[in-house]
């Protein structure tokens, strides 16, 4: 039984060292965004996305989201990837940063069905303003090319996310 509680109170030390700067990070984000893909259209998403310092000034990201698209007759989008993220700059709250994207997308058209399906490949730029310690809210931009066995082409994006970090 002590050996027990000496191994749980030694595994809980590092999560009271709030000093110590953590290589990862989770944040829950709500958002609007843009898509001139006419599948993905104008959305609100909501997502979970994690982050690891992998060095330097560049991330990795792993994203998760799902949203419900504007005047689509209960069509909902859900987005899971993976990309780089390379901070350019901080300049006070604000960080710069470039960002390369490979997910799976798809698109709902009732409870369950899904209707179409594709990868997406994307690279664009944003800004991230830090509203606190843990909130943020930022801009990004970007180009994307949607890949599916029908074809998919080239793509533009626009989004503003607002979130928190936990």
């Amino acid at each position: 039984m002590r050996l027990a509680t000496l191994a749980l109170a030694a595994a809980l030390v590092p999560v009271a060292a709030r000093a110590q700067l953590a290589p990862r990070s989770l944040a829950l984000e709500v958002g609007i965004s843009d898509d001139s893909a006419a599948a993905l259209g104008s959305r609100a998403p909501v997502g979970l996305i994690a982050s690891w310092w992998l060095g330097g000034d560049l991330d990795a990201l792993a994203r998760l989201s799902w949203a419900s698209a504007a005047r689509t007759e209960g069509r909902a989008t859900y987005e899971a990837g993976l990309g780089l993220r390379y901070q350019l700059a901080r300049w006070g709250s604000l960080r710069p940063h470039l960002a390369l994207e490979l997910a799976a997308v798809g698109v709902t058209s009732g409870p369950g069905w899904i209707s179409d399906t594709g990868l997406r490949l994307g690279m664009g730029a944003g800004v991230e303003a830090l509203l606190g310690p843990d909130l943020f809210l930022a801009v990004i931009a970007g180009g994307s090319e949607v890949l599916r066995p029908g074809g998919g082409g080239l793509g533009g994006c626009a989004a503003l996310r607002a979130g928190a970090y936990f």
